[in-house]
């Protein structure tokens, strides 16, 4: 089913820097965090709203500055491998951001892919349906988006959702906030212990030392 393959990316891309370590497992220590910087570097020039923080770009969704749907995916794919490859390579970096960043890009995806979905049934005879499902603007699922991904990440649903309301201030938006927060979280619970076998089987590090890099950054 769809709800399983969504569970299934979720689980493989939590894997994604034990795997890069793997992979540069072979490489001298003092080698892995210039190829990892130079391989981020070379992608950031097609893609630089990945580089660094990516709070301009960020702000730019809350500002309700829409972004094209393949130009929102692109950058949703984008920045969780090089995420990633920051990470499995040993480059000094966190997780605070990039999870903000990737939440607010699918949150503003999935908003760009609904937008699209009720104007093929207006144009198509359904009309008279699509008033029961008023779409918020970008910014909202944005926000809704960055607290789901931050509450997964650091099982903090009630921080997640206080910081991204200090953002904008918008109460319309406060309950969406928690519910979006409580839910990643939960699911980031369920998948723990998926993660924590998978690494167990691996030649990775252990979940302990994961927790300690987030608790580090």
């Amino acid at each position: 089913s769809q709800t399983a393959q969504l569970f299934q990316s979720l689980f493989e891309g939590s894997l994604g820097p034990n795997r890069v370590r793997n992979w540069f497992s072979k490489i001298p220590s003092a080698g892995k965090p210039v190829l990892g910087g130079l391989l981020c570097g070379l992608v950031g020039l097609g893609f630089p709203q990945i580089l660094f923080f990516g709070y301009e770009t960020l702000n730019g969704l809350l500002a309700n500055t829409s972004l094209p749907t393949a130009t929102s995916l692109s950058l949703l794919v984008v920045k969780t491998l090089t995420t990633a490859l920051s990470a499995g390579s040993g480059l000094v970096g966190g997780t605070f951001a990039p999870s903000l960043f990737l939440g607010g890009m699918l949150g503003a995806s999935f908003h760009n892919v609904m937008a699209g979905l009720f104007s093929y049934a207006q144009a198509h005879g359904a009309a008279a349906a699509t008033p029961l499902f008023q779409l918020a603007d970008v910014p909202a699922y944005a926000m809704v988006g960055a607290a789901s991904v931050l509450a997964a990440l650091f099982r903090a649903p009630l921080t997640a959702s206080l910081l991204l309301f200090e953002l904008t201030r918008d109460y319309d938006v406060i309950l969406p906030l928690m519910a979006s927060a409580g839910v990643g979280s939960l699911v980031g619970d369920i998948l723990e212990d998926k993660i924590q076998r998978a690494l167990r089987d691996s030649d990775t590090v252990s979940w302990g030392d994961l927790s300690d890099q987030k608790d580090a950054s």
